[in-house]
């Protein structure tokens, strides 16, 4: 797809009005009391295309959720609504249709007024509609087509968000904890939601004779990296620490509990030991290199998938640590619901980090094939610090907290927190933990560095803290959730870094000059072509056909520089469109810190199961 067009002028729509004939029908489909389906239609019985339209009507129902078309505004009784992104040129004698929800029984049919902003008599007659000639359909100055003509089902803009909220943070919440749903592996569960994926890879270990099925897929491959796959528990473990009573309100904290779970399960079937503690720990099922030559959904590959592992004569303390902290912080989240896993948690995580600490050494020295993809620049004394943290926050010995301070000193903070580096991280627990001035330092200025858009980081002039090309926006999102949990932890600096995380997080979600949402299937304009293999659905990276998924909840890669136009929707730019673990972990924690400020509904079991790909499974809840 071309890139996304800056901000130009509005075209207007012409004055002189068109000979047109035009039908525009509504009809309520299903009414159930409580609730209520309906579907809209426009017909162009003329003999030249309708180029973009906008349609104004008035009804009483509350409409909820709107698919194959987009809710510009509601005032009262009053909605304007316009076509998708996809759909906004109707062929002469061509039909479109679009669906709607609402709360409440109607027996009333929305009564048309307007098309393409100028005033017809009826729902079924429209005179004189407007032809705006290009595909600014909505007037608001840029090209809102991509190119897709394909069946694209749009997720509303909610036109009840919070007045001081700029989103519907509640409903990107419940998207970014699907993503994980999508990037499962082995055999799924009953309450699996995603209907486009299967069973895969059952068999991983069987090459070391180990039970290694489950854990997720690293991104948009087919490998399951355990080092980022563990950061990314440890940091989705944390935003429940933090935030587990905005969780429970939003009603997603047993989803963000089975995304946690499905992560924590495979580090404890990876983690194999004796009566002296570790003795072996599988960190990589695939080969780098062998699966990124395949191109195709995760249920047909084919290629033989070797297993890797550290062990006490080839150690990893990186690896074996930051495995450690995801099971210590998991520890900590569900000791109120399961004390049983828990403990087994806990009891595991103190193995591992024993082993990270006696046996030193680097994972990617151990794990060659990783050193390509995933190498540990930063070494291990990072996750030891992190990970004695966060034992220590699970409990309570301050044994751990000694330990954890000790590792610190030999840290040289650089870059931002993210897989590799935890130093950062590792500043913020001690600072909650102690209080002492060393560590409030080092967190806040790093934080003032990022939250500076005159003296510090790069800023596009939208306003992203941009740092680097390959997945900028996941190093904005993992500073915004430390930055919010700094702010109401720490110091708020005077909402300073409150306000950063907020900015951040909304510019990824469309508060940028191009209205446009890095989260796949969030707002009315966003990525539809991110690089994963199961979404595309095909076997050719190249295809000019958009992915045959929609990958919810998904943060793509983003600007791949400082210039906010600097993003094309291309599935083979794995530099802007790459999707991972790791670029939703810190994202998930920041939505829903935004959640507990500001509100917002997330989707009803019959809204989301409604939505292209979606079952009607219901998580399992927990207790």
């Amino acid at each position: 797809d071309p890139p996304i067009d800056p901000p130009t002028d509005p075209v207007d729509p012409p004055t002189d009005p068109i000979t047109s004939d035009y039908e525009i029908d509504f009809a309520i489909t299903n009414n159930w009391g409580s609730g209520y389906q309906g579907e809209g239609k426009i017909t162009n019985n003329e003999t030249r295309s309708l180029n973009g339209w906008t349609i104004e009507f008035e009804f009483s129902g509350n409409i909820t959720q709107i698919w194959d078309a987009e809710i510009v505004s509601q005032n009262g009784d009053n909605y304007v609504i316009k076509n998708a992104g996809y759909n906004g040129t109707i062929s002469a004698g061509q039909e479109v249709s679009f669906g709607f929800l609402g709360n409440g029984s109607t027996s009333d049919l929305p009564e048309v007024f307007k098309l393409n902003g100028v005033v017809i008599g009826s729902n079924t007659d429209a005179d004189n509609p407007g032809d705006y000639g290009d595909d600014d359909h909505n007037g608001d100055g840029h090209n809102d087509d991509h190119g897709d003509d394909h069946n694209h089902d749009e997720d509303p803009i909610d036109p009840g968000d919070p007045p001081t909220g700029d989103f519907n943070y509640g409903e990107a919440v419940q998207k970014s904890l699907l993503f994980y749903e999508a990037q499962r592996s082995g055999p799924l569960p009953e309450d699996n939601r995603i209907e486009w994926r299967g069973d895969s890879a059952v068999n991983d270990g069987a090459d070391v004779g180990v039970d290694l099925s489950g854990g997720y897929y690293d991104a948009g491959d087919h490998v399951k990296f355990g080092f980022p796959m563990a950061s990314s528990m440890t940091m989705l473990s944390w935003g429940v620490v933090e935030y587990g009573d905005a969780y429970e309100q939003s009603g997603q904290l047993d989803e963000a509990l089975e995304a946690i779970k499905w992560g924590t399960d495979y580090i404890i079937k990876a983690h194999i030991t004796d009566n002296q503690g570790t003795v072996e720990f599988w960190g990589q099922v695939g080969n780098g290199f062998v699966d990124h030559s395949y191109w195709g959904p995760a249920e047909e590959m084919t290629m033989n998938r070797p297993s890797f592992k550290i062990d006490r004569q080839s150690p990893g303390s990186d690896l074996a640590g930051e495995s450690a902290a995801a099971l210590a912080a998991a520890s900590i989240i569900f000791r109120e619901s399961d004390s049983a896993y828990a403990d087994l948690l806990l009891d595991n995580a103190t193995q591992l980090f024993d082993f990270a600490d006696q046996y030193r050494g680097k994972y990617s020295d151990a794990i060659s094939n990783a050193s390509s993809f995933y190498n540990s620049w930063s070494g291990y004394m990072d996750e030891l610090s992190w990970s004695a943290a966060w034992l220590y926050k699970a409990t309570g010995d301050t044994t751990y907290l000694d330990k954890a301070e000790q590792y610190y000193q030999g840290l040289n903070p650089s870059w931002t927190h993210n897989w590799d580096d935890k130093s950062y991280g590792a500043a913020t627990l001690l600072a909650q933990a102690t209080g002492k001035s060393e560590y409030k330092q080092d967190a806040e200025e790093w934080l003032d560095y990022w939250s500076d858009p005159s003296g510090g980081i790069q800023y596009t002039p939208g306003g992203l803290a941009w740092l680097d090309q390959w997945g900028s926006l996941r190093y904005s999102a993992n500073t915004a959730f430390i930055a919010g949990v700094y702010s109401d932890t720490v110091n708020d600096h005077g909402d300073r870094y409150e306000n950063f995380a907020k900015d951040q997080i909304d510019y990824i979600l469309g508060d940028n000059p191009n209205n446009f949402s890095y989260m796949v299937g969030f707002g009315g304009d966003y990525a539809l072509n991110p690089h994963h293999r199961s979404a595309h659905g095909g076997y050719n990276i190249n295809d000019p056909n958009p992915n045959d998924n929609i990958l919810y909840g998904a943060l793509v890669g983003g600007p791949a520089s400082a210039k906010d136009d600097d993003y094309i929707d291309v599935r083979s730019d794995y530099i802007r469109n790459e999707v991972a673990l790791d670029y939703n972990a810190g994202l998930t924690g920041a939505l829903v810190r935004l959640y507990d400020q500001f509100g917002g509904d997330p989707l009803t079991d019959s809204q989301l199961q409604s939505l292209p790909g979606i079952s009607g499974a219901e998580t399992i809840p927990f207790g």
